[in-house]
């Protein structure tokens, strides 16, 4: 069995990422040894479900990062790098020159548009140069969905492994807890681009006629915005329930315990074109779904009926969504077909294999 070196391009612990352990778990499973390099706020190393977990400080001048997670994989003899997202791609280059070690890249985000949405042309275009040089020298990419792949299928050998929900970190009953008013949850980032705004300013509609309860499961990456969002709550008597950033694999009784989730993501070149993670966490726990519009996802929702899909820049429309379905009477049972067709098709376990078939590939 190998000695594998994940190593991370943002904090592994807070917020908890769920791919990276997905990942881990699944290899943990076939055998093979698996060490994490994270940053983190201090640094030190963690044990984590039986995994080590080496953490370096954020702290530092620039790329003084970037050298400590080099150094800290340069420290042991690994037989493979896992690399996760933009700067571990760029320190594989390194790492692979110096151990002839083989290199996996995991890409899960549209990173150029990313870079251009957060941060400009600048940064977008300097991203957009070094995947065009570090991608092509990895032996593997790994992606989330078919349209990403085809953008990087240029660069070499790449597999599509969706980030879909792990059954064994959703294995609990459907039976909820009881509540008298109808609850809408939502999952994730809270940012303008997911639709904070637009959620809170339709369910301020809504609850003018019915009794609706606001879930919300995230936090804020921008004080202003957090800002802006407690005070609309407050001043319009919303009652949002506040949950901030849950670990991933306690999400599963809190989506249950929901009528239905959201999804309000807003157009743009990273959104809306495929088929987003947090659908399939909704459908395994039993919600049905009021979704933005997207071309897989609108397919999706209408051919198993489990929820519908709303113009997600109007929030008169987002609202009428929200009072369909609040209004329905087979809420229970368009969530039990979600359900059983993530538990058939859309769940992780049935896409690992693809994941140990390329790493025994290169260990070999």
């Amino acid at each position: 069995m190998a000695n594998i070196a994940v190593i991370c391009d943002r904090e592994f612990f807070e917020p908890f990422d769920q791919r990276v352990y997905k990942e881990v778990c699944t290899m943990k499973r076939a055998g093979h040894n698996i060490e994490i390099i994270t940053p983190h706020k201090s640094t030190k190393e963690k044990e984590f479900e039986g995994t080590k977990v080496h953490c370096v400080s954020t702290n530092g001048m620039f790329g003084s990062v970037a050298l400590k997670l080099i150094k800290k994989a340069l420290k042991k003899n690994y037989d493979l790098f896992y690399c996760h997202e933009l700067d571990p791609l760029i320190y594989s280059i390194l790492l692979k020159g110096i151990t002839k070690k083989p290199v996996i890249w995991d890409c899960h985000e549209y990173l150029v548009p990313m870079k251009f949405e957060l941060q400009g042309k600048i940064a977008s275009t300097i991203t957009e140069f070094a995947i065009s040089i570090c991608a092509p020298r990895v032996n593997h990419i790994i992606t989330v969905d078919n349209r990403l792949a085809r953008t990087l299928s240029k660069f070499g050998n790449v597999t599509v492994i969706p980030n879909y929900p792990s059954l064994s970190d959703f294995d609990i009953t459907l039976k909820k807890d009881e509540h008298n008013e109808i609850v809408a949850l939502y999952v994730g980032s809270l940012t303008e681009r997911r639709g904070i705004k637009v959620i809170l300013k339709s369910v301020k509609k809504v609850r003018e006629k019915y009794n609706l309860k606001l879930r919300i499961a995230g936090d804020f990456y921008d004080k202003e915005l957090k800002i802006w969002a407690k005070t609309y709550d407050k001043e319009n008597n919303l009652d949002v329930d506040w949950l901030g950033w849950v670990d991933y694999r306690e999400l599963a009784p809190v989506i249950r315990d929901a009528d239905f989730g959201l999804f309000m993501n807003q157009p743009g070149p990273r959104y809306l074109k495929g088929l987003p993670t947090k659908i399939f966490e909704y459908m395994i726990m039993g919600l049905p779904v009021v979704s933005a519009t997207g071309p897989l996802l609108k397919t999706l929702i209408n051919k198993y009926n489990i929820g519908l899909t709303v113009d997600s820049t109007n929030i008169d429309s987002i609202a009428k969504g929200i009072e369909k379905m609040a209004q329905r009477k087979d809420l229970k049972e368009m969530g039990k077909r979600g359900n059983k067709i993530v538990k058939e098709s859309y769940c992780w376990e049935a896409k690992e294999d693809k994941l140990l078939r390329i790493i025994e590939k290169l260990t070999n």
